[in-house]
């Protein structure tokens, strides 16, 4: 690989899936901003998240046609195949900045259906093919954090949907019914996976190595329930449907914003445990970034319930948490940037994400203290 052409394809066939997660956590910065009263904060963002978004499909579609059995393997895989929903996430949240910031409800509407397609293609897809793989991994081998972005990008849908409405000449009971089933469909997966994720916690070994960023999407699928069921709360006017789940939907959104709280300091202790007590390297992978995207997805959702609650007082929690929100992103994008820039202009070899042994990846670092597992498992 000695010339920059070479490079460049080396480093898009070695696209992680989960690449658009960069747009999500962008985008709910972005919407974070705007409902914390910074408009121009959330414009920045914007503009940021268009470039990023219009070069990770510009890369995918490359990757796509050059290297489709890299595309196809990884959509297969246990670990690799749900990060590809960061697509239908990143889709939708871009599709909610368009309508609130930009008001382009065409544009936004356009987005909602081609999320919509890509849920319906990623989701089943991926989810079959791991149903029917033989031999399949073990639990601590087979699932992460990663897996939540079922409910994730189910949720940033409700999310683009409800802030749109229905459109003119709908039949709006209809679209909101819709809306509601789509909500509820998240909630199950959500209880789906997060029984397995609590269940490998405490009942497998959780090495260093293992305890990758992805978990983090245990507290931000949670907020993104809570803000989609904020934003439906938002209607409970606008059909009579809505008036007849209007408790259950507040239900739901108050015990999922109480589960993304519980789970936010959780994920900062075994984030310390990780990288101080067992000194796993601090290294940029992409998962990086569903490190940052619950950290603004807590922010919106927090300052959403608070408004749709009527409880001011939780206020404060928003206006700490956009810092740790910006702060995050910003360390991230340096980490990118300084990692795929070097690889592109000096081939320096990224590391790799860190999968288990099933996936057949290495692990970055000299990560000792637990980093790696032991042969007899």
């Amino acid at each position: 690989m000695n010339s920059l052409g070479s490079r460049f394809f080396a480093l898009v066939k070695a696209m992680a899936p989960n690449n658009f997660a960069m747009v999500m956590a962008t985008g709910i910065i972005s919407v974070a901003l705007l409902r914390l009263g910074c408009p121009w904060g959330a414009w920045f963002f914007h503009g940021v998240n268009a470039c990023l978004y219009a070069a990770l499909w510009t890369l995918l579609l490359i990757r796509l046609i050059r290297y489709p059995a890299a595309v196809a393997a990884d959509f297969k895989s246990h670990l690799k195949g749900p990060p590809f929903l960061t697509i239908v996430a990143g889709t939708a949240i871009i599709g909610t900045q368009s309508a609130l910031l930009a008001h382009h409800v065409a544009a936004a509407g356009a987005l909602f259906w081609l999320g919509a397609v890509c849920w319906a293609f990623i989701l089943w897809g991926v989810f079959f093919a791991i149903f029917t793989r033989v031999p399949k991994p073990s639990l601590g081998c087979g699932i992460n954090g990663a897996w939540l972005l079922a409910t994730v990008s189910t949720e940033a849908l409700v999310i683009l949907g409800a802030t749109l409405g229905a459109p003119a000449g709908w039949d709006a009971a209809l679209v909101y019914f819709c809306l509601c089933a789509l909500f509820s469909v998240g909630v199950v997966l959500y209880l789906f996976v997060i029984t397995g994720i609590f269940f490998r916690f405490c009942f497998t070994d959780m090495l260093a190595a293992e305890l990758d960023p992805t978990y983090w999407i245990n507290a931000s699928a949670a907020a993104a329930t809570a803000l989609a069921g904020t934003a439906l709360m938002g209607r409970a006017g606008a059909a009579p449907l809505m008036g007849l789940v209007l408790p259950y939907i507040s239900g739901i959104t108050m015990l999922a914003w109480a589960a993304a709280s519980w789970w936010v300091p959780m994920l900062m202790l075994l984030g310390f445990w990780r990288h101080f007590v067992l000194r796993y390297p601090f290294t940029y992978t992409p998962a990086y970034w569903s490190m940052v995207f619950p950290l603004g997805m807590y922010t919106a959702c927090t300052s959403a319930i608070s408004d749709a609650f009527g409880v001011p007082g939780l206020m404060a929690v928003p206006c700490v948490f956009i810092f740790f929100a910006l702060g995050a992103w910003a360390v991230t994008l340096a980490g990118l940037v300084r990692s795929r820039g070097r690889a592109l202009l000096k081939g320096t070899a990224l590391p790799a994400q860190e999968y288990c042994r099933t996936e057949k990846a290495p692990l970055p670092g000299n990560a000792d203290n637990g980093a790696g597992r032991p042969q007899g498992r």
